[in-house]
């Protein structure tokens, strides 16, 4: 074999980019997926067991809300630890150590004997949810080419609403006939998905070559090739020459390094958006129903109208996915956007229950579709070395956005009203669509490499 030859063999990233996109990506693609709707049904089963818990454990409206907040403090921290183990100890692992926490935290808390022990382990689900997500988010990124990553993540995010969902779904059903703690010991079970994890997915090979293991990195997509290979019956196109050196020869530490010149901007805008994002996603759901009873809008108050009102998350995603690749992520974030920020105004503003249908789906339409946006944009915007270590602590600035929008909502909701939240809301979203469309850098079409060069050229 010439040494150029041999180069090309050790360019791990350009073997990945070379691969066709076929059934073996998407049935990786499926196993992450289902890992990822497991992982977030926490997120929903809270809102309707609420009121179940509140009732044995006798909660004040404050502690209430401090259960509540428990758990995005909980995802604050696990996201912030998380993304820097990814980068250090590998994707994998902190994957998995994320789906035990999150799932035995769950079948513990179907067993709670009091407030205390169930604000602690709504705090360590916090904490394995928001591990989970940022180390998912970075090996799909890792594994799927330039032309199909965007759509893949996008689609990985439906996962969310399909959460909320089968979570309003699980506890409508349950609470029917069983009291709150059969709620969590099912949800716990879907920690089970632990295995898929341990047997079938495996470490991500551009992590592998980050750290300068290319014996691990070479046989680990040379057995993802072979399956290729086996499915199309056809052999693989040429590897291309390194674009970038991906490994990490800094020697300064993962957090420095998201401030270096030319990614800082990037890092910035990232936490400024997923803050917007999140501020006004958590900030107005939390509160949806307090505000609209307050409104005279009683119909709120069920269970069955909440699921309603999620619905269309789906095709909100759906149309995400379907244009992301078309148009850009910059210009998709920004319509997304400004356009959850119109109809959050007009929803603020209803006056009829056709005003409070009609603007409330559309309001949902954008706000859920914008959350595949954002994970899509976040995977590409730092390069493999501090991937994960980016993804955390910018998920972590959304996280610490939901944890302070609801209390300062509830704290301002009585001074300028149902109407005037909604305004702070849509006003927070225009934020965050200017601030991306002004200092972020379109990823469209363009490997991880081709990315990271970029910004490298820049810093030069």
């Amino acid at each position: 074999m010439t040494e150029i030859a041999l180069k090309n063999q050790d360019n791990i990233s350009g073997r990945i980019e070379r691969i066709p996109v076929t059934a073996v990506h998407w049935r990786l693609w499926l196993m992450h997926e289902i890992c990822w709707i497991l992982g977030s049904i926490g997120l929903g089963t809270g809102t309707f067991t609420l009121a179940s818990i509140s009732n044995e454990f006798v909660m004040t409206s404050t502690v209430k809300g401090l259960v509540a907040s428990i758990m995005f403090l909980g995802m604050f921290i696990g996201a912030s630890l998380s993304g820097y183990l990814g980068d250090k100890y590998g994707r994998k692992k902190m994957l998995l150590v994320s789906i035990a926490i999150w799932g035995i935290s769950s079948l513990l808390l179907a067993w709670t004997p009091n407030i205390t022990f169930f604000w602690v382990l709504r705090f360590t689900l916090g904490v394995g949810m928001g591990a989970q997500f940022p180390m998912t988010q970075s090996m799909l990124s890792e594994i799927f080419p330039a032309k199909t990553r965007g759509r893949s993540i996008c689609l990985l995010e439906g996962g969310y609403p399909t959460a909320c969902i089968i979570a309003a779904a699980i506890s409508w059903i349950l609470l029917m006939f069983f009291d709150w703690r059969i709620v969590y010991l099912v949800q716990g079970l879907g920690g089970l998905c632990f295995f898929i994890v341990y047997f079938k997915i495996p470490e991500s090979a551009r992590w592998y070559e980050m750290t300068g293991n290319i014996k691990e990195a070479k046989k680990v997509i040379g057995e993802f090739e072979d399956k290729v290979i086996a499915h199309t019956g056809e052999p693989l196109p040429e590897i291309p020459d390194p674009i970038a050196d991906v490994r990490d020869t800094s020697g300064k530490s993962k957090f420095a390094q998201l401030f270096e010149k030319g990614q800082m901007s990037k890092t910035l805008t990232l936490w400024t958006l997923w803050f917007c994002v999140l501020f006004g996603h958590y900030g107005l759901n939390s509160w949806i129903s307090a505000l609209l009873v307050s409104s005279g809008f009683d119909i709120v108050k069920s269970n069955g109208y909440v699921l309603l009102m999620y619905l269309p998350a789906i095709p909100g995603y759906l149309c995400a996915t379907y244009f992301v690749e078309t148009l850009g992520r910059k210009k998709m974030i920004f319509a997304y956007l400004v356009l959850a920020a119109v109809f959050c105004y007009f929803y603020g503003s209803s006056t009829t229950f056709t005003q409070l249908i009609l603007f409330g789906c559309l309001m949902q339409f954008f706000m859920f579709g914008m959350w595949s946006l954002i994970y899509t944009y976040a995977a590409e915007a730092f390069p493999t070395k501090i991937r994960s270590t980016g993804c955390g602590t910018t998920s972590s600035a959304g996280r610490f956005a939901a944890l302070i929008a609801p209390t300062l909502f509830g704290y301002l909701l009585p001074y300028i009203g149902s109407g005037g939240v909604f305004n702070i809301g849509a006003a927070v979203f225009v934020l965050g669509a200017i601030a991306t469309s002004i200092f972020g850098v379109e990823t469209k079409g363009k490997t991880l490499e081709e990315i990271q060069a970029q910004t490298e050229g820049i810093r030069a």
